[in-house]
């Protein structure tokens, strides 16, 4: 993802500051406390909303592990899933008007992607020597990786969403498991530096945007705030997963597509 001129800023600065220790700790600290807020979260949620709490737990809980571990896509798995949160905060208070509860999710991973910016940062993950020697990696390549990488996780909490909330029709869900799973399959692909993963991740938006345009044409929908209302217990956070779903992954998968279209291309036009 392309940062903003003042992210942007800040990222040179941090990359001056250093203290690569301490704000590792600082993003595990953050997805730390998401883990187990979604988990707990999961364990009282309304109806129907249980396996959406649980699975989101899981996705923050490999970011958690990435980012420790020093894995060297976890920095970039961990930004995608801080971009998405980032970004449903934002929108959510557009709508909602100002919310502390907001503010602060927002906030905590605004500090996750703060956290893990900056050249010494990627010299811990992007640039270690041994994954770019085995898979025989230059910098342009690094780079579309850590794109396509970033943007496949940023889908992932709308795909989540899509696929394991309630619905009133099966078409949604289908689909969205569909390209949920496909999402996940393409990740490891492309942590494993596999070309099958920018298929998967493209077969996943293409399967998004079809079930869009199928449920749009025939007037099959799903109003996830409906379903918010009617719940018993719902919290204030709950809201915001209301408002995000299959059109933001599709963004985002996009997203994660366009650093090798230029390849795809080349190579269906290649002579049979």
């Amino acid at each position: 993802m392309q940062l903003p001129p003042g992210l942007a800023s800040l990222s040179e600065r941090l990359s001056q500051i250093g203290f690569e220790r301490t704000r590792r700790a600082l993003a595990g600290l953050a997805l730390s406390i998401f883990v187990s807020l979604y988990l707990l979260v999961s364990l009282n949620a309304p109806d129907g909303f249980g396996r959406v709490f649980l699975a989101l737990s899981a996705s923050y809980a490999v970011a958690f592990v990435g980012v420790v571990a020093e894995w060297f896509w976890g920095r970039w798995f961990a930004t995608g899933l801080a971009w998405s949160g980032v970004m449903i905060a934002v929108a959510a208070m557009v709508i909602l008007g100002w919310e502390p509860q907001l503010a602060i999710f927002g906030g905590m991973h605004l500090l996750v992607i703060l956290s893990l910016m900056g050249k010494k940062m990627a010299a811990r993950y992007d640039f270690q020597e041994a994954w770019r020697t085995r898979y025989k990696m230059d910098e342009f390549g690094v780079a579309r990786l850590q794109k396509a990488v970033t943007s496949a996780a940023a889908a992932l909490p709308s795909l989540i969403i899509t696929a394991l909330a309630p619905k009133e029709d099966g078409l949604t869900a289908l689909g969205g498991l569909a390209a949920t799973l496909l999402v996940l399959a393409g990740l490891r692909g492309l942590t494993r530096v596999r070309s099958w993963g920018v298929l998967a991740i493209g077969g996943a938006g293409a399967m998004l945007g079809g079930t869009m345009a199928v449920s749009s044409l025939f007037g099959i929908g799903y109003d996830p705030m409906r379903a918010l209302a009617m719940a018993e217990h719902p919290s204030v956070l709950t809201p915001v997963f209301g408002m995000v779903g299959a059109p933001l992954a599709f963004v985002f998968l996009a997203a994660a597509v366009v650093p090798f279209a230029r390849d795809i291309a080349r190579f269906l036009r290649r002579p049979v």
